[in-house]
């Protein structure tokens, strides 16, 4: 993951003029305030999302564009839609996306108890539709000039056209998962130590990579876990002496080399892994497995030139989640090119809202 694209570096617009119009509104509405009087085109409370086909029948021009229906896009998009400026969501699927294959998210503020990934993105978009908002069920192609504003296309041939876009399109579109992992995601299966190191307090658990970035979570997990298996798919580790040492001082770690993991094994949630090693397989018992094999992909091929990019695709914004396009902005898991934790992608989808709101009062 581009951890540089995720450090909201400051970017200039090709529109310098425009960049300064935005800035001057920033200061003198530091509520970010918009006109109270200004008519929703789209308002109407309980407002259905959908399909391709019956998109065609549906309006084309709208004040903001969010391409993509995640717990980022649609902070956005309400936010955007309650300052009655009329707001069009674009989705693959209402199903897809990181945080609808959770069967349990671990923290989300607002939800002690447990709740499904499908359930809070639900309730999200329940939101965006009682603040007004329109939700087309589409693949995005392309996001280009046109207009003085962004056209918007579809793989089902449609035109949006906006005079804001937030591109929030995530980070989840794999397709080589590790047997079990996809089916255990948010029941066992984590990316994120901070934000589910807690679930295996006392109890035993299990690293997967040979990277710098699996030593350190493995490292970091033994403040909750009581025994953690280092599987490393690999003769040495890729990562410094420093790291190595205290990997070694820690009682805690059991490192595995040369051993890969064949399976994740469990029921409603994650019991054990299969491993091999040494020409046979054995199980170990587990109840969280934290994976660090596969890199994750930040979904923005569909966007080639438009903005300003790190070497994987992450999207570079600045601290107003404003990217190098004038009028474009980003936010959520397309930012580091990786599965963030849920509140934060919608604690900037939100800021990224505000944003919008002023951008549009400048113009």
């Amino acid at each position: 993951p581009d951890s540089e694209a995720y450090m909201f570096r400051p970017t200039k617009a090709p529109d310098e003029t425009a960049s300064e119009a935005r800035r001057d509104s920033e200061k003198s509405s530091p509520s970010l305030s918009v006109c109270k009087d200004r008519p929703s085109l789209t308002r109407a409370p309980g407002a259905a999302s959908i399909g391709p086909s019956e998109a065609m029948a549906m309006q084309s021009n709208y004040d903001a564009i969010i391409v993509g229906g995640g717990p980022a896009g649609c902070a956005a998009a309400a936010f955007i839609a309650r300052s009655k400026w009329s707001t069009l969501i674009v989705d693959r699927s209402q199903s897809e996306g990181f945080l609808g294959s959770l069967g349990n998210v671990s923290y989300f503020p607002g939800f002690p108890e447990s709740i499904s990934g499908a359930e809070i993105l639900k309730r999200m978009r329940r939101q965006c539709e009682l603040e007004g908002a329109r939700l087309s069920t589409e693949p995005v192609t392309s996001i280009s000039a046109a207009d003085g504003g962004w056209r918007v296309a579809t793989e089902a041939g449609r035109e949006y056209h906006a005079k804001a876009v937030v591109v929030c399109t995530g980070a989840a579109s794999r397709t080589n998962y590790l047997q079990g992992e996809r089916e255990f995601m948010g029941r066992g299966v984590s990316y994120d130590v901070i934000a589910d190191g807690p679930a295996v307090a006392k109890r035993t658990a299990a690293v997967i990579g040979k990277t710098k970035e699996a030593a350190e979570a493995a490292i970091a997990l033994a403040r909750f876990a009581e025994k953690i298996h280092f599987i490393i798919p690999s003769n040495k580790l890729e990562a410094g002496d420093d790291t190595m040492e205290s990997i070694k001082a820690c009682r805690a770690i059991e490192t595995h080399f040369s051993t890969s993991l064949k399976k994740i094994n469990g029921e409603e949630h994650v019991k054990s892994i299969t491993v091999f090693s040494s020409g046979q397989e054995k199980e170990i018992p587990a109840v969280g497995v934290f994976t660090f094999v596969h890199e994750h992909k930040a979904t923005t091929s569909f966007l080639q030139d438009l903005v300003e990019m790190g070497a994987t695709g992450a999207i570079k914004v600045d601290r107003g989640f404003a990217t190098s396009a004038e009028g474009v902005f980003a936010c959520g898991d397309v930012l580091c090119g990786k599965p963030q934790m849920p509140a934060v992608a919608a604690s900037q989808g939100l800021i990224a809202g505000m944003s919008v709101g002023a951008y549009l009062n400048s113009i």
